[in-house]
């Protein structure tokens, strides 16, 4: 599907998140809700844009908010292939800690559908900057993939 006709559906769109527990870029690395980092809201504030991510086998999209150092996401991951799973991941920093912070955001694991929405709108719980995302793919919980930049 045309990445135009994806941003098209983006409005208006949900459909259920995907529990990440299990998948991990490091050992560091957690899902953002399991994290504690994250939680679910109704809506969204501030300046937004839309960063849209693919490498073969995955597409994800995240609409990313901002207002000062609050943070929102909704996400979107497809696998387009059937051999892997597509995993969309963040990245970001809390405010005043220098280590980026890698987070599984949403997964999507059947290439016959047109994809998973986040449910809600996600709040970082902490003062948070630098928020970016990027698709990757995923055999069981090893990671295959990324796109090599983060959008």
């Amino acid at each position: 599907m045309a990445t135009g006709t994806r941003t098209g559906r983006w409005v208006g769109r949900a459909a259920t998140i995907a529990a990440l527990a299990g998948v991990s870029l490091a050992a560091t690395a957690t899902a953002a809700q399991a994290a504690d980092e994250w939680y679910e809201v109704a809506g969204k504030a501030g300046t937004c844009r839309i960063a849209q991510s693919s490498i073969p086998g995955a597409y994800g999209q995240a609409e990313i908010c901002w207002s000062g150092t609050q943070v929102w996401v909704l996400g979107y991951s497809e696998d387009t292939a059937p051999k892997y799973r597509a995993v969309l991941q963040i990245r970001y920093k809390v405010d005043g800690d220098a280590a980026w912070h890698y987070r599984n955001y949403l997964s999507d694991t059947n290439s016959a559908d047109e994809g998973t929405w986040a449910s809600s709108w996600s709040k970082a719980r902490y003062p948070t900057t630098q928020l970016t995302a990027r698709a990757c793919t995923y055999s069981g919980s090893t990671q295959i993939g990324c796109d090599g930049a983060w959008r």
